[in-house]
């Protein structure tokens, strides 16, 4: 089993960091659409989730620089990421019930969290 040093810690760290600003920039974009375009409230949840995966999958790209453990800086990336979008909404709407969805929102972004872990891993290695 590999060690856990510093540069992995950062890569974490960069990782949630990028994605979450990655993830609040394109949401306000998301918002400002749904302002001035005739969008029905069908398609605000499956965007919100595809932004979700996307800002997975760029901070895990990006914020990667030591190519290796690539599941576990992804697990790790995708649960603390979705504890923080949670926080965010939850802060913004004063609502801070936690149900169902949370749950699945949760396991979505460990999922989503590990894919681009692995992704982000071989890419970085084949360069």
């Amino acid at each position: 089993m590999s060690k856990i040093n510093k540069s992995d810690v950062f890569d974490v760290l960069r990782s949630v960091l990028l994605a979450v600003l990655i993830s609040i920039i394109l949401v306000i974009i998301f918002a400002v659409v749904v302002k001035f375009a005739d969008i029905g409230e069908e398609v605000i949840i499956p965007v919100n989730i595809a932004i979700k995966i996307l800002s997975l999958a760029l901070g895990l790209c990006i914020g990667i620089r030591n190519g290796k453990m690539g599941i576990v800086k992804g697990l790790i990336v995708g649960l603390v990421f979705a504890g923080l979008t949670y926080l965010i909404s939850a802060a913004a709407s004063g609502n801070f019930s936690v149900g169902s969805m949370t749950l699945y929102d949760a396991l979505a972004c460990a999922l989503a969290g590990i894919i681009s872990g692995i992704i982000a891993v071989n890419v970085h290695t084949a360069k």
